[in-house]
């Protein structure tokens, strides 16, 4: 009786790897076999809709024709991300599947001839930073899983362009009037502050401002500009009449 288990357990066993051996999973324009791992994404910036990701080619080598589906697991992703696919058999896109909310699904079957080959399409919309993984079963039925493969993708929050500001300040020293433009913002605050911390002027400039520093006492003072989305600029002024 142990040597008729044995025996079954070795067939199951022989059975299974050669079932498991007829699919192999590439990437779309490459030759090595990448079922049953994980495939990174290039980092893409949040907020993007419809994100192409990756094209799978699962090559039927089981020696007869196929019928196969793809069951998509969400192992984690985001809150207000979604991803859909395509699936069908190559050449051509197969057809596409919109964004599910369930975290296992399975598309219908597709009909996958000997030899030949399905072509699994992946996007992404992120409209937030983050990391996303995606599995994707070859299926028979949605509960039998022949192979699989993984797809991380990974969201940074994009960083807007901030505006450079540059400060011209003339003539330093100063006698009597001391000019200031700044390039870069249409408008920007100007504080002018004494060594003691005291304000002395502060007013709103577009572009240009000439300060009249003839009232002004002899020594060193501070001109800080600050604008809207921009890091703020100080400048020494020394006034000498």
């Amino acid at each position: 009786m142990k040597k008729i288990l044995l025996s079954i357990v070795a067939a199951t066993a022989l059975m299974t790897t050669s079932f498991a051996q007829g699919v192999t999973i590439y990437l779309d324009g490459a030759t090595t076999d990448i079922s049953g791992t994980t495939q990174v994404a290039a980092e893409i910036t949040a907020d993007v809709m419809n994100h192409h990701v990756f094209d799978f080619i699962v090559n039927n080598e089981t020696g007869s024709a196929q019928s196969w589906m793809i069951t998509r697991l969400t192992l984690n992703e985001p809150a207000g991300w979604s991803n859909y696919l395509c699936w069908g058999p190559t050449p051509g896109i197969g057809n596409c599947y919109p964004a599910q909310a369930a975290s296992e699904w399975s598309t219908p079957a597709e009909n996958i001839p000997m030899d030949g080959a399905g072509k699994l399409q992946t996007y992404v919309t992120a409209p937030s930073g983050g990391s996303a993984t995606y599995r994707y079963y070859v299926s028979t039925d949605g509960t039998t899983f022949l192979d699989s493969i993984d797809v991380e993708v990974n969201s940074v929050l994009s960083v807007d362009e901030k505006p450079v500001l540059t400060v011209s300040v003339a003539p330093n020293p100063a006698t009597s009037y001391v000019n200031v433009s700044a390039n870069g913002v249409n408008s920007a605050s100007i504080t002018l502050v004494d060594v003691l911390g005291n304000v002395v002027m502060k007013e709103t400039m577009n572009g240009s401002k000439s300060i009249n520093v003839s009232d002004y006492k002899n020594g060193i003072y501070f001109l800080r500009i600050e604008s809207d989305g921009v890091k703020a600029i100080t400048r020494k002024i020394i006034v000498r009449h």
